[in-house]
């Protein structure tokens, strides 16, 4: 249950893909390598989960709620440390001309929350944010 002092980072990106591609990113194991974490073991269904890796640190991931093709819920937290837990929201909305938004909201307890974890938390947002845009460009540049 969300409390008045919780921590709340939201982020909406407007993509230059429809929401079939959207999806793929933002529901299996291999786009979220892609885009959110650097390796992933979970299985992404409906109160399932399994672990990510990102920027060395291990975490548990618990899937809740998914509306298929549009929503997905699920809260990670690192392992040993259930003190880490933040509960996130990625929500897809179709746009005119094949293209999609993503809204994501993370949201952290107050009683886990600190200055210093809000600012590398919104960093980290920004930075797999551009992750995803940079995977929607309509073409790769190669060096």
């Amino acid at each position: 249950m969300p409390q008045p002092n919780d921590l709340f980072v939201e982020r909406t990106t407007d993509l230059d893909i429809d929401v079939a591609e959207l999806w793929t990113l933002i529901s299996t194991a291999d786009g979220w390598r892609e885009w959110l974490v650097d390796d992933a073991d979970v299985d992404i269904a409906d109160d399932s989960g399994g672990t990510v890796v990102d920027d060395q640190i291990e975490r548990v991931v618990h899937i809740g709620a998914i509306t298929d093709g549009h929503h997905i819920d699920f809260s990670w937290w690192e392992v040993g440390e259930p003190s880490t837990t933040s509960y996130v929201q990625l929500e897809i909305v179709e746009l005119p001309a094949g293209r999609s938004r993503l809204n994501i909201t993370e949201r952290f307890p107050s009683s886990s929350t600190s200055a210093a974890m809000s600012a590398a938390v919104t960093t980290t947002w920004d930075v797999r944010l551009i992750s995803l845009w940079l995977l929607a460009l309509p073409f790769h540049v190669m060096a």
